[in-house]
């Protein structure tokens, strides 16, 4: 799968041009290990940016809105709360707060 991936992002789905800026600015840190863009699905509405879902064992999921529709993005970290600080702090993200604890492995 490596020939998908250019510059930490994973190429399997196509990326809404709204959102390319903001998806490059991430896949720079180095705390972000990798960026899988995910489904689109038409929208109405006229907000544009990144919105914070939920923290995943690998990471976290963001909802990234263009003027017409919305696609999910999942950024691969080590560090979640470090790294959705440094989105915040570039302006990217408003973080919850209180952050949510990691999903739990129920063995």
């Amino acid at each position: 799968m490596a020939k998908y991936r250019r510059k930490k992002v994973k190429r399997q789905h196509h990326v809404l041009t709204d959102l390319e800026d903001g998806i490059k600015t991430m896949s720079a840190m180095p705390a972000v290990d990798g960026i899988i863009p995910g489904t689109i699905r038409p929208k109405s509405g006229g907000s544009v940016g990144f919105t914070f879902q939920y923290l995943t064992h690998s990471g976290f999921k963001l909802i990234g809105r263009s003027s017409a529709a919305a696609q999910e993005i999942f950024v691969i970290t080590r560090d979640a709360p470090r790294t959705l600080a440094a989105l915040t702090e570039a302006g990217l993200i408003r973080a919850p707060d209180p952050l949510p604890q990691p999903p739990q492995d129920q063995n």
